[in-house]
């Protein structure tokens, strides 16, 4: 039990505890101050809850994931590295939290993101290639566009409640266990802490939710996971396809919504109500049954592409598979669709 592996496995699962623990007791004690302070939702035009709900939970996660940073700057070989991943964590929560209280104008938070980005690629290096096509002078600009949109698009997607954190749990869960094997276990430390905060508040948000985490943990969590996913194809060799299928779930959702959107001449940035989970609660699911399925989903795309990183040479047919999967689940949510209008009928 003396060798490092065995330590830093020791150490995952201590970081996961306390990260466990806090979260659950900060979440509890955090509703009250957000409360009291009146930094509620109220139903609008895109929310599925009713009544008022205090947001702001991801204040615990992020606090959680910085705290942690902080530890491995101090005690690995890479201060730098965990000091600049730290920076970037806390501009993505202090601009979202600034946008949770102030309600920033669009164009002044894509403006900050696409610094924060830049930010990130300084620091971390970009996307060089795409299905074996270098990319070259794109790289830099494609990546910075791919971060913000994977920032907001993960807040896209918390719209329901459980269906963020539980997406941040198995990415995250996905993600450590893949930095654990190339032997990078520092960061599989990062990934136990945000999975263990992720699922404190969890506890807390599953239906009927009694916080909502808020844009300072739904874009914190998407802006993290988009540098991770950077650092691990730049740094790590992983295929960009294979760390995309982990979060396939909620890339292809916000994705072709937005798409759709755009082609219908509908302002996407705007409150809505069209996403594909959305639409399954609206046409008589029980949300806890979508967002039970969209975990299996979640779970079912994350070990296809644990899959695709160690058989690289059929990654084009796991890739097929997803997409059969996602296709099948959004032809289901359009029957039911169907099923609900004929009702009505």
């Amino acid at each position: 039990m003396n060798d490092p592996l065995s330590i830093h496995i020791i150490m995952i699962v201590v970081v996961a505890l306390l990260g466990f623990i806090t979260s659950w007791c900060g979440i509890r004690y955090l509703i009250d101050y957000l409360i009291r302070n009146d930094i509620v939702d109220r139903p609008n035009d895109r929310s599925m809850h009713k009544g008022e709900v205090p947001r702001g939970g991801g204040l615990v996660i992020v606090a959680i994931i910085i705290i942690t940073l902080l530890g491995l700057a101090a005690t690995t070989s890479r201060p730098t590295f965990f000091l600049a991943l730290m920076a970037c964590v806390f501009s993505w929560a202090l601009l979202s939290w600034c946008d949770d209280k102030l309600d920033l104008s669009p164009k002044l938070r894509f403006i900050v993101q696409g610094v924060i980005g830049v930010f990130s690629v300084a620091m971390f290096g970009w996307v060089g290639s795409f299905l074996r096509v270098e990319l070259l002078w794109a790289g830099p600009i494609l990546t910075v566009i791919g971060i913000v949109w994977m920032a907001n698009l993960y807040n896209f997607m918390d719209g329901m409640d459980g269906l963020a954190c539980s997406q941040a749990i198995v990415g995250s869960l996905t993600l450590g266990g893949w930095f654990l094997y190339l032997g990078d276990h520092e960061l599989a430390i990062l990934c136990g802490a945000i999975a263990s905060s992720s699922y404190g508040f969890l506890l807390w948000n599953w239906q009927p939710a009694k916080i909502f985490m808020g844009d300072v943990g739904s874009i914190t969590l998407g802006g993290v996971f988009a540098t991770l996913i950077v650092i691990a194809e730049n740094r790590h060799n992983i295929p960009i396809l294979s760390l995309i299928l982990v979060f396939s779930v909620f890339v292809s959702d916000a994705t072709f919504t937005i798409l759709n959107r755009v082609r219908k001449g509908e302002p996407f940035w705007l409150p809505h109500r069209s996403h594909f989970y959305q639409r399954a609660g609206l046409a008589g699911l029980e949300h806890s049954k979508v967002v039970f399925v969209a975990i299996i989903l979640m779970v079912l795309c994350a070990l296809i592409a644990t899959l695709s990183i160690l058989y690289r040479d059929i990654i084009a047919l796991l890739v097929i598979s997803v997409l059969a999967l996602l296709m099948l689940a959004a032809c289901l949510v359009k029957r039911q669709e169907r099923g609900a209008d004929a009702k009505e009928l």
